[in-house]
């Protein structure tokens, strides 16, 4: 072989080396590269994987969403024994407000439960007047008695069940007795407490015949306290 062929056989052979490397090169970059691809669509947060659907994935985002609303949602129980103090829209009295009387009043401050604001400050309120009986009575002083029936929270009414509050006194016992006697004696025109053994009910009862009784008057915005009687839950 002469020395020309000999040359131009190294230099096809040092082509096709050179060739061989560079493809060699190239298809391990390409196999990096797509590796690295698989990896960063398996491992990037928020991403669905490539084999499941679009509704699956809707249905699990939207079983997510209903697990926290659920959670959310969960009631609020004011306990039996609660003080709830509110504060009269209207003017109360034993002589101006009749028995089943509807009667307004607000929220005075916040009830909380467990650290939660369960009845915010200003809710409306609605309530009964269950007794009311005026003065000039001589056996029985003016009384006025009240309860709550429900309350406004979260744009509901809910029913309450509270202690009556209960607003004058009650002449009972001894002293009504006492009291039946002296009306028979003022009734004909005789008074005088020596014939009680209790002068001060004596001297009360002849004011009441002098007309110095006093009604029992609940002014618009005073504040009263009420203790639920029953369990309150709130959604």
């Amino acid at each position: 072989m002469s020395g020309k062929a000999i040359i131009v056989f190294a230099l096809a052979a040092g082509v096709v080396a050179s060739a061989l490397v560079f493809d060699g090169v190239s298809y391990r970059h390409s196999g990096n590269s797509g590796q690295t691809t698989s990896q960063d669509r398996g491992t990037t947060p928020g991403q669905s994987d490539p084999g499941q659907s679009p509704e699956a994935d809707a249905g699990s985002q939207a079983q997510s969403e209903a697990a926290q609303t659920g959670a959310a949602a969960q009631p609020i129980v004011v306990p039996a024994g609660t003080t709830l103090t509110v504060r009269l829209g209207e003017e109360l009295g034993s002589r101006i407000s009749q028995v089943g009387q509807s009667f307004s009043a607000t929220v005075d401050r916040d009830v909380v439960v467990d650290g939660q604001t369960a009845i915010p400050a200003g809710a409306m309120v609605n309530g009964k007047v269950t007794f009311a009986r005026p003065g000039g009575s001589l056996v029985a002083d003016p009384n006025l008695q009240l309860k709550l029936t429900s309350v406004n929270v979260n744009n509901a009414d809910l029913s309450v069940v509270t202690s009556t509050r209960s607003f004058g006194l009650v002449i009972t016992g001894k002293k009504k007795k006492v009291g039946r006697f002296m009306k028979g004696l003022l009734k004909h025109g005789t008074v005088g407490c020596q014939f009680t053994t209790t002068p001060e009910l004596c001297q009360d009862l002849v004011g009441k015949a002098a007309g110095k009784d006093k009604e029992v008057f609940l002014a618009d915005r005073s504040a009263y306290s009420f203790t639920l009687r029953q369990p309150l839950q709130i959604q």
